[in-house]
């Protein structure tokens, strides 16, 4: 067995230690929050997705205060019934630190209008993949051509001294 072929084959085992890694935490991750989903089911209190100013993410059963405004860490929040996000079975609102409104995708005219959009993304991807791919079929074929003379300074070397 040559050393790339071991190479190869350290490199498929890490890949799979890594994505065994992978599905093991973003399975904790909704075990969390199906736990915490479970403590939100009473219609007094809430699941919130809270987005802090140290750019961490806290998820938080909040209890409604007053109809439709919760206080985490004495900052008022409102809540809005049409800003609420769903994975699976479970609902919650994400909510900044920093803004009384929960995040939602109701701006999107706003965000049309000033140009942050992502709709015209698609032909701006399709170019820049067209690009890539084209460099990798050019770097594939320098690679040919650099082994092509190697061989055949092998062979004419191999002529010369034999």
């Amino acid at each position: 067995m040559g050393r790339l072929e071991r190479i190869e084959e350290k490199l498929i085992e890490l890949d799979s230690k890594v994505d065994e890694k992978v599905k093991k935490k973003n399975l904790s991750f909704t075990r969390k929050i199906q736990r915490l989903g479970k403590k939100a089911d009473k219609p007094e209190y809430v699941l919130v997705q809270y987005l802090t100013q140290k750019q961490k993410i806290l998820f938080i059963v909040c209890k409604v205060v007053s109809g439709n405004v919760i206080v985490v860490n004495n900052k008022v929040h409102r809540l809005n019934p049409k800003k609420i996000w769903v994975y699976k079975k479970q609902v919650w609102y994400i909510i900044r630190e920093i803004d009384r409104e929960p995040v939602s995708n109701e701006n999107v005219e706003l965000i049309r209008k000033i140009g942050r959009s992502t709709d015209e993304d698609v032909p701006l991807i399709k170019a820049v993949l067209g690009a890539v791919s084209k460099k990798q079929t050019i770097e594939s074929k320098n690679l040919w051509i650099i082994i092509g003379i190697v061989v055949v300074g092998a062979i004419v070397l191999f002529m010369f001294m034999g």
